[in-house]
């Protein structure tokens, strides 16, 4: 039995992920590999009342339940949050690198990689599928089609006027306000926001990093080396769309 429910919904997607992916064998397990630790340190970073509706092969669906009366303190939580996996993102990335001992393409270029996050709020249908919840409506949809818009920029977030009218403010920051058409929904109004102009992003990257240790770097080492292995000696298939990574 389903349940129709207001909720916020956000989308966390790692940009240059099909190029990243397009890559030869060893570079693809390590790539994978690589995007399985980005998409749960946004999983690992997420709070409620957040929750994880699904994995999304490059990207992560987060939603929030909200009644109308809590609406904007929803919202607001749901704001912070948007710091939080930026930050946590980009500490992950520069942790990465600092562990790289592999000169394959994509341990050289894991800092091509970006976060965009998509948020908006809207009626969703929750459905229970056995142990697992699926969320319905063209609310969904719509934030899902947000992630296809003309912004010319790979790292942002972007919100409809509805999240804005909620949160009345996003840290202080002015926002670049867009006309997006998305295909089977229309003309919708949208915000743009880049986490370089946040300063709650710098502060909270700052504070997730740390050193990294011989013992991390030989864990790391061996971590992208044994799936390549296997891969080379026929013993894994290392498939292109890695849906549900993290699993």
């Amino acid at each position: 039995m389903s349940s129709t429910s207001k909720a916020v919904l956000l989308v966390a997607d790692i940009s240059g992920y099909t190029k990243f992916m397009k890559l030869h064998a060893v570079s693809m397990s390590h790539a994978k590999v690589i995007i399985v630790r980005l998409l749960k340190s946004l999983m690992q970073a997420a709070r409620p009342p957040l929750k994880v509706a699904e994995l999304e092969g490059d990207a992560v669906f987060f939603y929030a339940v909200s009644s109308e009366k809590d609406l904007k303190k929803t919202a607001d939580q749901v704001k912070d949050q948007v710091v939080e996996f930026f930050s946590a993102f980009k500490a992950e990335i520069e942790k990465i690198s600092k562990l790289n001992t592999c000169n394959c393409d994509a341990c050289d270029h894991v800092t091509d990689l970006k976060l965009k996050q998509v948020v908006h709020v809207g009626d969703v249908a929750i459905e229970k599928i056995d142990r697992f919840e699926k969320l319905f409506g063209i609310d969904v949809i719509l934030v899902h089609r947000m992630l296809k818009n003309s912004v010319p920029a790979n790292e942002y977030v972007m919100m409809t006027d509805a999240v804005y009218s909620a949160i009345k403010d996003f840290f202080g920051i002015d926002p670049e306000r867009r006309k997006e058409t998305f295909d089977g929904v229309g003309e919708v109004e949208t915000l743009v926001f880049y986490p370089g102009d946040i300063p709650e992003v710098s502060e909270g990257h700052r504070e997730r990093i740390d050193g990294v240790s011989k013992g991390e770097k030989l864990a790391w080492r061996w971590k992208i080396t044994w799936p390549a292995l296997l891969e080379l000696l026929g013993l894994k298939k290392v498939k292109g769309a890695f849906n549900n990574l993290p699993g």
